[in-house]
């Protein structure tokens, strides 16, 4: 094993769309039940695979008139959403590339969101490539945004763990012959890199 590619979102940082939106609701419990209504998880999926802020407002005004201030707030509040890190994970990071482990990512993410992660997890910096969804109109899981990551990089599957916290997303990248760890948290994490010879 010589290769590690990361996720971000609930791996490196943690995603709260309710920093966010904290405002609006009286509970994060009261925001996922409003996300379900207006299918904000559907639309964030637009935005990561490269719709512009400016598409993906107007699409909200015209389908969720009542809730489109959700949406703007939201579009607003980039950084408070992406502005805690996950425990751990820097360390695991640093250390990594102290080993001269091949250091990569791989995030479903809008480009501004992408730059609000990088103000909260500089560690991004030892990446050697960070492939972001939204730059290739792909999104995981589907198998040609890992065939570009490891194409473009010149890395083979069968050298590489994939991290990430979405089981969907692991199982694409078992389908590609790269090794996954479902993350939950740095010390089990930190164990399996052990296991794989990493540190």
């Amino acid at each position: 094993m010589k290769n590690v590619i990361f996720d971000f979102g609930n791996v490196l940082i943690r995603w709260r769309p309710y920093a966010a939106l904290h405002m609006h609701f009286s509970s994060e419990a009261e925001m996922l039940a409003c996300f379900d209504q207006i299918d904000f998880f559907g639309w964030n999926a637009e935005q990561d695979r490269g719709r512009s802020w400016e598409e993906g407002l107007a699409a909200a005004e015209r389908d969720h008139p009542d809730h489109a201030h959700i949406f703007h707030t939201y579009a607003n509040g980039l950084d408070a959403a992406h502005g805690e890190r996950v425990p751990g994970m820097s360390d695991l990071i640093e250390a990594l590339h102290r080993r001269g482990v091949g250091l990569f990512g791989l995030t479903n993410a809008a480009e501004a969101s992408f730059e609000a992660v990088k103000k909260t997890a500089p560690e991004i910096g030892y990446m050697r490539d960070v492939v972001v969804s939204s730059r290739e109109a792909l999104i995981k899981p589907s198998p040609e945004i890992f065939e570009l990551c490891l194409s473009r990089n010149g890395i083979r599957a069968a050298e590489t763990l994939f991290v990430d916290d979405s089981a969907a997303n692991c199982r694409g990248a078992e389908a590609m012959g790269i090794q996954a760890h479902l993350f939950t948290d740095a010390a089990t994490l930190e164990a399996d890199l052990r296991a794989h010879g990493l540190l």
